[in-house]
């Protein structure tokens, strides 16, 4: 029996002073280290455009026994970099979400080029529920432009939660997500963030 991809989703936000070697930290260090490592499949940062925090990574994992690995543990925690060292303490807003793909099961976040906006939600339920798959399905459905919906169950035993990522090929705004999201079978959104692809200048 294959086992279903995983993702590792972060978010966080430097202070104002910090953001420029922040964005040189992630881009020339921090990304490029962790698509290198293995059962990473991908690797991307986004710009939260509606809601907080402002920066997000997406990684694809092969599984999520991809942070198992002795080489995730080798460039992690006691054993990051220096320079990870000095920019993480002073960050906020930091989540590190690490979850299981529930629906469709085997699909990765396309190329940042393709997607012109990321919607992430966070529903506090169990994901395995056919009707919660359903309903994001049909609250996807309603939109033109809609690439692909996936469904994530959180991996910590702790947090029953439900994630959905949902990519559109278009600009869309948080407001006319807002209707079709904030609440699905009866679970209202513990939080809808909206983001566009991350480009440096």
């Amino acid at each position: 029996m294959s086992r279903s991809k995983g993702l590792l989703l972060v978010t966080m936000e430097p202070p104002a002073g910090l953001e420029d070697e922040f964005n040189d930290w992630y881009d020339t260090e921090h990304l490029p280290q962790r698509r290198g490592l293995p059962g990473f499949e991908s690797a991307s940062r986004w710009v939260c455009i509606e809601g907080w925090p402002r920066w997000a990574a997406l990684y694809d994992l092969e599984s999520i026994e991809a942070l198992d690995s002795p080489a995730y543990r080798a460039v992690s925690g006691p054993n990051s970099t220096p320079w990870s060292k000095r920019i993480l303490p002073r960050t906020i807003g930091r989540m590190r979400v690490l979850a299981e793909q529930v629906a469709p099961g085997d699909a990765l976040t396309r190329p940042q080029g393709e997607v012109g906006r990321l919607l992430v939600v966070k529903y506090a339920c169990l994901a395995g529920s056919a009707s919660i798959v359903d309903a994001l399905t049909s609250a996807a459905q309603r939109y033109k432009g809609t690439l692909q919906l996936r469904v994530f169950r959180s991996h910590f035993e702790a947090a029953n939660d439900t994630w959905a990522i949902v990519e559109f090929d278009r600009p869309l705004d948080a407001v006319s997500l807002h209707p079709a999201f904030s609440e699905v079978a009866g679970v209202s959104a513990r939080m809808l963030n909206l983001y566009a692809p991350y480009f440096r200048g």
